[in-house]
């Protein structure tokens, strides 16, 4: 679900201001003066961003971008990126970091469905991640090719993939097998994927857990933009009236 803030000028004050000018240059100077209150909007936001969450990669930092006003509109907006063509779009996971309570399934939750009961997961101890505290992607793309939950069938480790390993002098069987599910005693409710590391040695990749995760409000984006709106308002309308007086008197 996208999410729109609309930045609103009180335009009567600016217009009194611009009382001299002409409307066209009224309107340039009103589109003017809210992108530049919207740009520094999204700026605060991602500022925030880099506060509260620990090492956000840059694809989170660029889930917001400025819906620029123009002289027949003068309307501005921050809004999210609602897709993105490679993955899940940042809006989706920072939903409930800016409203609170619980997430949504994760692509690769569903994709595990089958074998962990329909549960979520988060990283264990043995879970390798990157920079910024995530999973790598490639360790997931192993982990469903390797339990043949990959959607495209091909990318699944096939029989012609196994043979090609033994003769590479690894254990076809091993690299079939390495990650499993783990049960807990007595129920048999899958647990987590772990995986073989060593001779009789495991390490936990994936947790699962039976209730989505749950986050407070740690990203009110509404008041993020609407403090830095109030915070230049006054600043802002000055320069565009700079630059609408200069741009009459031709530099």
């Amino acid at each position: 679900m996208a999410l729109d803030l609309r930045v609103s000028l009180d335009k009567g004050s600016l217009q009194a201001q611009l009382a001299k000018l002409s409307h066209g240059e009224i309107r340039t100077a009103t589109a003017y003066a809210l992108n530049m209150l919207a740009a520094n909007g999204k700026r605060a936001v991602v500022d925030q961003m880099k506060e509260v969450f620990d090492h956000p990669n840059p694809f989170t930092l660029n889930g917001f971008f400025v819906r620029l006003a123009t002289a027949d509109t003068l309307s501005a907006w921050v809004a999210s990126k609602d897709y993105a063509p490679n993955g899940t779009p940042a809006i989706r996971y920072l939903g409930p970091q800016i409203h609170g309570g619980q997430r949504d399934m994760k692509r690769s939750e569903k994709a595990l469905a089958a074998l962990s009961g329909g549960q979520y997961w988060v990283p264990g101890p043995g879970a390798p991640l990157d920079q910024y505290g995530n999973l790598r992607p490639g360790e997931m793309t192993r982990i469903l090719s390797r339990l043949g939950l990959m959607h495209d069938a091909a990318s699944n480790l096939t029989d012609r993939t196994a043979r090609r390993l033994a003769k590479q002098g690894k254990a076809a069987k091993g690299q079939r097998s390495e990650y499993f599910v783990a049960r807990e005693r007595g129920n048999g409710r899958p647990k987590g994927i772990y995986k073989l590391v060593g001779p009789g040695k495991v390490t936990a990749i994936l947790l699962f857990t039976p209730r989505a995760p749950t986050y407070r409000v740690r990203l009110p984006v509404d008041q993020i933009v609407q403090q830095a709106f109030m915070a230049r308002q006054d600043r802002v309308v000055a320069a565009a009236l700079r630059r609408v007086l200069k741009n009459r008197l031709g530099g």
